[in-house]
């Protein structure tokens, strides 16, 4: 059998290939959310990521996930393109006024700068409309490593420790 061929060494994340962004956010809104609102949000990001993909010239999506935790219970959401419409699951038990959001992108025939573009544009652009402020955020990396086995107040704690490190970093440099 004939070994693979690498192309600058990054096997198929390549220009060409399937290219990756993971990015994990704080959001608000001053209303509260129910779960239905928190999954229809969580929908329309997905859809929304992905038709941004392919504006900017995607061949596919290979799957667009978030997975959201709340003091209130957890909502993962999916989609493996626009025209296969997205799905949620998941559960609050009450509303919420804070979220945390993980988000996975994996996108071919786009470079990773466009999907994180698409990304980040189809995530900022969502919670706008919803009312939500997106209080922080970090790239993050891809989340099935850990697929969030962590208790629901361990995960919000490490989230909470991530973003707040950015910020002192921020604050340490001047910004």
């Amino acid at each position: 059998m004939a070994e693979p061929t690498s192309y600058d060494g990054q096997g198929c994340y390549t220009e060409h290939g399937v290219s990756g962004y993971g990015v994990a956010a704080k959001l608000s809104r001053k209303e509260s959310m129910n779960e239905d609102f928190v999954k229809n949000m969580a929908e329309s990001m997905m859809v929304a990521i992905a038709q941004n993909c392919m504006d900017l010239g995607a061949r596919c999506i290979g799957h667009i996930k978030s997975h959201i935790r709340t003091a209130a219970g957890t909502v993962k959401a999916d989609t493996i393109g626009t025209t296969h419409g997205s799905y949620s699951k998941g559960h609050l038990s009450e509303p919420v006024t804070d979220l945390y959001i993980a988000i996975n992108s994996i996108v071919q025939g786009i470079p990773e700068d466009a999907v994180k573009a698409a990304t980040l544009e189809g995530m900022h652009v969502v919670s706008e409309q919803r009312g939500l402020s997106v209080l922080k955020e970090k790239e993050h990396t891809y989340f099935d490593e850990f697929d969030f086995v962590a208790s629901k107040q361990d995960y919000i704690k490490q989230l909470e420790e991530q973003l707040k490190q950015d910020e002192d970093k921020n604050t340490s440099n001047g910004n």
